[in-house]
């Protein structure tokens, strides 16, 4: 790997206007924002479920349903960065 290429990617990155959408927020919203979102529904998902359902079987419903969040929730970004582009 040779030395500079990470500061090349960098150069890349901060000339590139795909990234300067929300105010330069938009590496953070991906990298932590969605992770974090993601997360907290799982918890949410299994606290609501929790008397309701044993404790292996909530689990599963959570992870099924952060699983297929996943997909809406890439979207939705994936969205709203084209609209923010078109501006």
């Amino acid at each position: 790997m040779p030395e500079d290429e990470p500061s090349e990617f960098i150069d890349r990155v901060i000339g590139n206007p795909a990234f300067d959408q929300m105010g330069g927020y938009h590496i953070f919203f991906r990298r932590v924002a969605i992770p974090l979102l993601l997360f907290c529904l799982g918890l949410l998902t299994y606290t609501i479920l929790d008397g309701h359902l044993s404790d292996r079987t909530n689990l599963i419903v959570s992870f099924m349903v952060v699983g297929l969040s996943l997909g809406p929730i890439l979207n939705f970004e994936r969205y709203y960065g084209h609209m923010m582009s078109r501006k």
